[in-house]
C-alpha cells in the first residue's frame, strides 16, 4: 500500500500485559518501558487510510483505520503527541 505519511522513529511510553498486548501508559505505570516506533499512514485500499504502528524491534504492532489523512494525523497528535512538522511526506 503506498505511504502517505512518514515518522521514521518515535519513542512512545507502552505497557505491555502478561498476555503480550500492549498499550500507551503514562509516567509512573508499573512494567511500562520506552519503545521506538515507526508510524506511517498508508492508503487502506479503498477510501480511507491507515496509520500503522511497528516497533523497531518488529516485537509490538497495530493498526487505526480513518477516513482520511488528516483524520489519522489528528489522532497521532492527540494520543502520541505527534506535531504536524513531524510527518515525512512521501510520494504514495
Amino acid at each position: 500500500m503506498p505511504i502517505h505519511a512518514l515518522i521514521p522513529s518515535r519513542t512512545l511510553l507502552i505497557a505491555v500485559d502478561p498476555d503480550g498486548s500492549w498499550s500507551l501508559a503514562d509516567d509512573g505505570t508499573p512494567g511500562s518501558a520506552d519503545v521506538d516506533f515507526r508510524l506511517e499512514i498508508t492508503d487502506d485500499g479503498g477510501s480511507g487510510c491507515l496509520l500503522v504502528c511497528t516497533s523497531l524491534d518488529g516485537r509490538r504492532a497495530a493498526d487505526h483505520w480513518f477516513a482520511s489523512l488528516g483524520e489519522a494525523q489528528a489522532f497521532a497528535a492527540d494520543a502520541f503527541g505527534v506535531e504536524a512538522q513531524e510527518w515525512a511526506a512521501t510520494e504514495g
